[in-house]
């Protein structure tokens, strides 16, 4: 270490350099770095999507999910399977446990199980995709005009072309947006009179429809022969609805022939709608823009907005109007904001307090170690991909008052030596190399408070990683600053008058008030507050037994207070900017039905007062909150609108007062069966504060529970808009073959299910290329044949001689109703009751705690289900132990760093009390400012271990060095109390500082951050006081009890 300092204190242009480079590299690392508000992450889940046209729920679940999901259990390192099953569709969650396996081993073995899995012929290819953060939308694209639809898609298409060309665009998703086909429709009477099936039609368009590449014609051997190789080809393709028409079905020897043409139509045309979009009550085709995960959401936010501004003037006379929704880069650069206002605010308090406290220019030293430490922090950002995000802000802040710790802790040392005379090198040597070890120490502890963050577990860890690597890297280049740079500057900046002990600025001639102001302060330290704290602490000394008991009482009043009086909410919804209002339909409605039961909502939203709100999103046809999300519903029941609110810092209300006041003047919708408003709660994405699942082997056992338990939670005070995943489906017509009579026809079951599939569902029997879309050319009946059962009745079905029976020949139509989506958990099908809760009465935790308490009663009256529990209870829990486990390991990390400072036992578990310290300090606060316990406050617990002891540790060290100098026990305590006070003062109330301004939004509110800033700033101002007075009167009471062994054993000897 002594050759690291005398280096840099001879090599000082060296030092100067590389200051110098760090600098300036660090400002160009600044504009490199990506911005975004969270991280990116892996959810460590992987989906498994499968459709299946026109199969009912049941069907798909008998048919793919629930084999397909007996053959997934196969795959290692599963931790849950879920799946939604509806009509048409299903969708499989697989939760990977990453102690087990990785996520592409897993990706690769479950589309191994996927491709050798024997799906139904009509079942289109299943797609198996990862969950990631970084697909996240920057921005929504909203294309509206007076335009028929088909028009309207053209201009769409154009536009989502010119931004998938955008450097850093992903891709573009539409929504909205049908695809084109060309639909050739038969008329079940010419189809009668011809005597032809569907079946042939399909067969006729796709065998006429082939380009057959027909080999090579080889050249001749003889080198003289003009010949060359040439290829052959059969063409055969339609180029347009008249070649299809034109395409003959049947002929006969004489030359008669039936073309398509003689008992169909074909025209291109939209495909069948499954969703209705529409932005701020208006139809609407919207295009979701996805970033590169490399490339900065504001920077291309602003090149798609530039784009769509060009694209806006192309088509101003077309009617066709571009707007924006739920654009993120408003959120990054609000937050953003927000956060660098309230670190540039606290960075401007630390340096306030560190001029107000010491001499000039050994403020302006200790205060370099700001920059210098950020920036080289940058550095390091940039080069590993990191971005600036909430999350990494968040880390900065924590550690921007502590930055300057080490720096004053040498500072002050090294400055005291020079002041007692001496050469200046030398006193600048013994000043770092006499600190060096209490203050890594120090830095160590609380790197190893931070470090266990980096392990934890479930997408909570995922989403904080950026904490403690902020921290750890920005306090690694503090320490070797203050250890190597700093030196180089102290005896160039710094001038002492070793004659008298006070510093330059106590002895010069004040001339301005800044320098006034100092010497006032100072003079007020060392003449009142520092003989104060003296000669309190010494009355306290003799008292040191009542002290103890007091402060045990106050840490047994604060935990019962956090146990009794306190909630636990993971994310509090604070800061909420948008949420859904959903509707249920009853089942059977069609898309517009359920769209008309949305326009009295939508006319409700428009009577908001305009600074309230920016957009809202109008979908009919599924419920979703995102593309993966669980409790997903599709049908043409379904509605939602995704209110997007202005800022909370510019309106009045809040989300859950505006909220309240729709609830009000809309009132219950006629003809809706459930109505529901749903907060999205700013952070990682979390579960439903209620979600607790009934599980079993029949709806019958089912049912009857979830209406009990749904029964109980009405009762429970604070629970809001209960609502399950159990819904009838439509009524189902099924057609019941009657084996004899279908073998007498020589029909099978599939010659009668593809021949109805065909006229109702409509059967794709081949596709032609339209510039850059390919379309589908689908056969079935008139839209004004399908709408009547009776058809059914009449419909011709081809056997194996080509003979056409009538399907009531051989079947008979039942009508029934069957469920309308099946949820699986582990292959085991549940029923899953969701709802809110008004955290200003209960808590997810406490409603949690209630149904286990309730859970005996329930499954006594239906012992054929079992509970289970999800959403934000299953995200509490898993995030509860993996806090735990941290804290246990940071606590047992930094003893063992104290065992090594200190060799010896007693003395560090004296240190360690400053743990439950920080504890009742951080419990206090939240109390008192009528927070409830959450998921970064407890964080702020954790991390607040690691920065108390730091005082600790150094008090602890002067006490022992002054014992080595000959003073008494009592004495040594004193002396170092007296020379240690104004470090623990200034390096307390720097980190305070910098945490103050974001605790309190001196600079912007964002409450989704304030927790663990409210809890760590005041955490440690607080326990810094109490460590104060603690740590001596514990150190004396050691004292004691090591005198009395040692009193007691030689009385023995």
């Amino acid at each position: 270490m002594r050759g690291l300092v005398e280096f840099f204190l001879k090599q000082t242009i060296f030092a100067d350099v590389l200051a110098f480079f760090i600098l300036v590299v660090g400002v160009l690392s600044v504009f490199e770095i990506k911005r975004e508000v969270f991280p990116n992450v892996n959810f460590d889940i992987i989906t498994v999507t499968t459709i299946f046209p026109g199969a009912s729920a049941e069907e798909t679940e008998k048919m793919i999910i629930s084999p397909l999901e007996r053959d997934l259990k196969e795959v290692d390192g599963i931790k849950k399977m879920t799946s939604v099953t509806g009509e048409s569709r299903g969708y499989i969650v697989l939760q990977l446990d990453p102690d087990q396996t990785t996520e592409r081993k897993a990706k690769s073995d479950i589309q191994d199980v996927v491709d050798q899995f024997d799906f139904p012929a009509e079942a289109e290819d299943p797609v198996v995709t990862s969950v990631e953060s970084k697909n996240t939308p920057i921005i929504e694209i909203t294309v509206a005009g007076d335009l028929p639809e088909l028009e309207l898609r053209t201009v769409a298409k154009e536009v989502e072309n010119e931004i998938e060309r955008i450097a850093g665009v992903a891709k573009v998703v539409p929504k909205g947006m049908r695809d084109l086909e060309i639909r050739v429709e038969a008329s079940p009477t010419l189809l009668s009179r011809f005597r032809v099936s569907l079946d042939e039609v399909v067969r006729a368009l796709s065998l006429h429809n082939k380009n057959i590449p027909g080999g090579t014609i080889e050249a001749s051997k003889n080198p003289d022969s003009p010949d060359r190789e040439k290829l052959v080809r059969t063409i055969g393709e339609f180029e347009n609805e008249e070649d299809i028409l034109k395409t003959v079905i049947r002929a006969n020897d004489l030359g008669q022939v039936i073309q398509v043409k003689d008992l169909a139509t074909a025209r291109l045309q939209l495909a069948k709608a499954n969703t209705l979009n529409g932005t701020d009550g208006y139809p609407s085709i919207n295009l979701t823009v996805l970033k590169k995960e490399r490339a900065d959401v504001i920077e291309m936010v602003e090149k798609v907005k530039v784009k769509v501004a060009e694209i806006q003037e192309r088509l101003k006379d077309r009617g066709v109007k571009l707007a924006y929704v739920n654009d993120f880069s408003m959120y990054v650069k609000r937050r953003l904001g927000v956060l660098s206002s309230n670190l540039l605010v606290g960075l401007f308090l630390v340096v306030l307090i560190l001029s107000l406290i010491l001499p000039g220019r050994v403020a302006a030293l200790v205060s370099l170690a700001i920059p210098f430490s950020f920036l080289g922090t940058m550095i390091v950002f940039e080069q590993f991909g990191l971005s600036i995000n909430l999350i990494s802000m968040l880390g900065l802040i924590i550690v921007s008052g502590m930055l300057v710790d080490n720096a004053i802790v040498v500072t002050d040392n090294c400055v005291r030596h020079m002041e007692e005379g001496g050469p200046s090198e030398k006193a600048i040597i013994t000043g770092v190399l006499e600190v060096w070890q209490p203050v890594f120490a120090s830095v160590m502890t609380t790197a190893v408070a931070f470090l266990p963050m980096l392990f934890m577990s479930g997408i909570f860890g995922k989403f904080i990683k950026q904490i403690p690597m902020g921290v750890l890297i920005a306090l690694g280049i503090s320490l070797l600053q203050a250890f190597f740079i700093i030196p180089a500057y102290i005896g160039r900046w710094v001038r002492v008058n070793p004659k008298d002990v006070q510093r330059e600025v106590s002895n010069r001639k004040t001339s301005n008030f800044l320098s006034k102001l100092t010497q006032y302060t100072q003079n007020i330290w060392n003449d009142k507050i520092t003989p104060s704290y003296v000669s309190i602490l010494r009355k306290s000394l003799q008292r040191r037994y009542l002290v103890a008991l007091g402060v045990t009482g106050i840490l047994v009043l604060s935990l019962m207070l956090a146990a009794f009086k306190m909630k636990l909410i993971l994310f509090p919804p604070d800061g909420i900017e948008n949420f859904f209002v959903r509707i249920e339909a009853p089942v059977g409605s069609s898309l517009e039905q359920t769209k008309s039961l949305l326009k009295p909502v939508e006319e409700q939203l428009r009577e908001l007062p305009t600074d309230e709100w920016d957009n809202f999103v109008t979908t009919v046809g599924i419920i979703q909150q995102d593309p993966n999300d669980p409790n997903t519903k599709r049908g043409s029941q379904y509605g939602q609108i995704a209110v997007y609110l202005s800022a909370e810092s510019k309106r009045e209300r809040s989300a859950d007062e505006i909220i309240a006041k729709l609830k009000a003047d809309i009132g219950q919708l006629k003809g809706v069966e459930r109505l529901t408003f749903d907060r999205v709660n700013p952070g990682p994405p979390v579960g439903k504060p209620i979600s607790v699942a009934i599980q079993g082997k029949e709806y019958s056992d089912i049912l009857p529970a979830i209406e009990q338990l749904t029964s109980y939670l009405k009762t429970i005070d604070g629970v809001l808009d209960l609502t399950d995943t159990y819904t009838l489906g439509k009524e189902e017509l099924r057609i019941k073959i009657d084996p004899k009579e279908a073998a007498a026809a020589s029909l099978t079951v599939a010659d009668i299910g593809t021949s109805v599939r065909a006229a109702f569902e409509g059967l794709v029997a081949t596709s032609i290329q339209k510039l850059e879309d390919e379309v589908d050319v689908r056969v079935m009946y008139p839209e004004s044949d399908r709408k009547s059962a009776a058809v059914l009745e009449t419909l011709l079905i081809p056997n194996r001689f080509q003979n056409l029976i009538p399907l009531e020949q051989v079947a008979r139509i039942e009508k029934t109703q069957s469920v309308d989506t099946f949820h699986h958990e582990d292959n085991k099908r549940e029923v899953r009751v969701l709802g809110e809760v008004d955290t200003d009465k209960t808590s997810a935790r406490e409603v949690a705690a209630k149904v286990i308490a309730y859970q005996s009663e329930l499954l006594k009256n239906h012992p054929n289900v079992s509970l289970d529990f999800g959403g934000e209870e299953e995200d509490t829990q898993e995030s509860l132990m993996s806090l735990f486990r941290a804290f246990g390991i940071a606590a047992m990390t930094i003893f063992l760093i104290l065992v090594m400072t200190f060799k010896q036992l007693l003395q560090p578990v004296i240190v360690i009390l400053t743990l439950p310290l920080g504890i009742i300090a951080v419990i206090l606060t939240l109390f008192l400012h009528g927070k409830p316990l959450s998921f970064l406050a407890m964080l702020g617990i954790i991390a607040l271990g690691g920065v108390i002891v730091n005082n600790a540790i150094v008090f602890v060290d002067f006490i022992n060095k002054r014992r080595e100098m000959g003073e008494d026990r009592f004495q040594s305590i004193v002396s170092a109390a007296g020379m240690r006070l104004r470090p623990i003062v200034l390096t307390t109330l720097t980190t305070v500082a910098g945490l103050m301004p974001t605790a309190y939004g001196i600079g912007g509110s964002d409450p989704f951050v304030k927790p663990i800033a409210l809890g760590l700033g005041w955490g440690l101002f607080i326990g810094s006081l109490l460590t104060a007075f603690v740590i001596p009167n514990a150190l004396a009471i050691t004292d004691d009890i090591s005198l009395f062994f040692g009193r007691l054993f030689k009385r023995k000897a």
